[in-house]
């Protein structure tokens, strides 16, 4: 293959690997909404921008090493011979280094977003309470601070505030559940004698779905329900015992 060829290949890649990039900024990223969505679609736009640098960088070098010759290298290979070194090592070690750097940052990077789904404490304010959340075959229960109690199985959604910071204790009476709220990038494992705990941080008011993201039986499919985020008023309104 000659340098023209390559080139176009190569040309084409980048090409190809663009009108990706450009698709996913078209379609707005990964949708959802929340504070946790934020931080959840910065990292996955970092993993999407760091790999494709990556393994063009990779693809593009290995591409090279494939389609040209040494020069002076007319006789076949033979069984036993030695391989002929080929390029110039100083381009692997940058490459190694380079995903070396990629893999620190990411690392850095992941830690942090661990931190923010995890570390409640450094998120909630004076507004913020906890709900209790069980899960059963095959509905979830909510118990709020002030006494309020239901289960997704009335159709009842569960509600909270939006700007609010609101943390979720997570756990089953049966079997094994996980609390997900895919719009808001939260998943919380509910496991028999153990309370997991979560948070979240609505910023639109709105419903969204609820779902268990952990097979716990033959109608696990039914397991399902709903967020509803209310403007502050409304909720505390609800909260207090009015009609909101």
């Amino acid at each position: 293959m000659d340098r023209r060829t390559f080139g176009i290949i190569s040309a084409s890649i980048v090409i190809l690997a663009l009108t990706f990039a450009s698709i996913f900024n078209w379609f707005q990223g990964l949708g959802g909404t929340g504070a946790h969505a934020e931080v959840y679609d910065e990292l996955f736009t970092l993993y999407w921008g760091l790999g494709t640098v990556i393994g063009m960088g990779v693809y593009i070098y290995f591409l090279w090493l494939l389609t040209t010759e040494p020069d002076g290298s007319g006789d076949d290979m033979r069984i036993g011979q030695r391989p002929e070194e080929r390029g110039d090592n100083r381009v692997a070690w940058g490459i190694t280094i380079v995903i070396a750097l990629f893999l620190l940052v990411l690392s850095d990077v992941t830690f942090d977003s661990i931190d923010f789904f995890e570390k409640h404490e450094e998120h909630t304010t004076d507004d913020s309470f906890t709900v209790e959340i069980t899960g059963y075959q095959y509905y979830w229960d909510y118990q709020y601070p002030n006494g309020i109690s239901y289960t997704s199985a009335s159709g009842e959604p569960l509600r909270v505030p939006v700007d609010v910071p609101v943390v979720f204790e997570v756990t089953s009476g049966d079997v094994f559940h996980s609390y997900a709220l895919p719009e808001h990038r939260i998943k919380v494992d509910a496991i028999p004698g153990r309370v997991n705990t979560g948070w979240i941080q609505a910023e639109e008011t709105g419903t969204y779905p609820v779902r268990c993201f952990e097979l716990c039986g033959d109608e696990h499919t039914i397991m399902i329900g709903v967020l509803e985020v209310m403007e502050k008023d409304d909720f505390d309104m609800w909260y207090s015992g009015g009609v909101a």
